[in-house]
């Protein structure tokens, strides 16, 4: 290989080959150090030919049992009689013993029986299910006589009993009652229930007289507590009330010793709703 002389230091130079050679060597390494090649993904093995190859069921073809046939040992008479007679091997439950029975649980046994094969089966297809019809028909007849509160009692021949009405239920007029005689009249046949009630309608006589109250016959003894309410009549009012409904309603039997101190507190109302008139006819 020649030689090349620098003109200036007059020293050989490296031909101008190897120095290009030497640039590409160095070149490429680093290069590679800084920005490295990703991986190859692995090589997988070929898909099989198709999907119907690869889940075809496979078949174990076993040899056939040429082994005899087992002889069926039969027990003995005797153990098998023994065993039968074993509580453990009794599956059949023992009838109960029923002649103790009286006639009304077998009558009752029998209608069970019967109830029981009219509501199931064939039975029920025929003759059951009008029955339950029927039972339907009377709950809800039943259920509209009671809304509409119809009797029915005269078309079966007799008329219903006459039960003793309570005063809201009353229609009497209390100005054509002569209270004087029919208290008198009640005090001496010891009916003292009629007399207390007698002059709780005088009361209710005197507060209408006075328009304290509007009387009429379908209100109840509440609604003329609230036409005196707020007035000084509404406690002595209410305690005459409550005395007369529980001796009225609640059907409480009156001694003839307590009498004349409830008949003492209507008397000393009957003054006070005179006492107020005259308070209210002077303001």
């Amino acid at each position: 290989m020649p030689l090349l002389l620098c003109p200036r230091c007059c020293r050989p130079a490296l031909l101008l080959p190897g120095l290009l050679g030497l640039a590409l060597l160095l070149g490429p390494a680093s290069g590679y150090a800084q920005n490295p090649l990703p991986p190859r993904p692995p090589m997988l093995p070929p898909a099989p030919d198709s999907l119907a190859t690869a889940a075809a069921p496979r078949y174990v073809r076993l040899r056939p049992d040429m082994a005899p046939v087992g002889k069926l040992r039969r027990p003995a008479a005797g153990r098998l009689a023994e065993l039968r007679q074993q509580a453990e091997f009794q599956y059949a439950e023992p009838e109960p013993d029923r002649s103790s029975d009286t006639v009304w649980s077998r009558f009752w046994r029998a209608f069970g029986r019967w109830l029981a094969g009219l509501f199931s089966g064939k039975t029920y297809e025929t003759r059951g299910r009008y029955v339950v019809y029927a039972l339907f028909a009377a709950a809800f007849g039943y259920v509209l006589l009671r809304l509409l509160r119809l009797d029915l009692t005269g078309l079966l021949g007799r008329r219903g009993r006459a039960l003793p009405l309570p005063y809201e239920a009353l229609t009497e007029d209390i100005h054509g009652i002569d209270f004087a005689t029919e208290l008198d009249r009640a005090e001496q046949a010891g009916n003292y229930r009629l007399a207390l009630r007698l002059g709780y309608l005088q009361t209710l006589r005197q507060l209408t007289e006075r328009n304290l109250i509007q009387w009429q016959p379908d209100k109840t003894n509440h609604d003329y507590l609230r036409e005196l309410a707020g007035t000084r009549l509404a406690a002595g009012f209410r305690a005459l009330t409550r005395q007369f409904e529980y001796v009225w309603y609640g059907e409480l039997p009156l001694a003839a010793s307590q009498y004349p101190e409830l008949r003492e507190q209507q008397l000393s109302f009957i003054g006070q709703i005179s006492g107020v008139k005259k308070l209210l006819a002077t303001s």
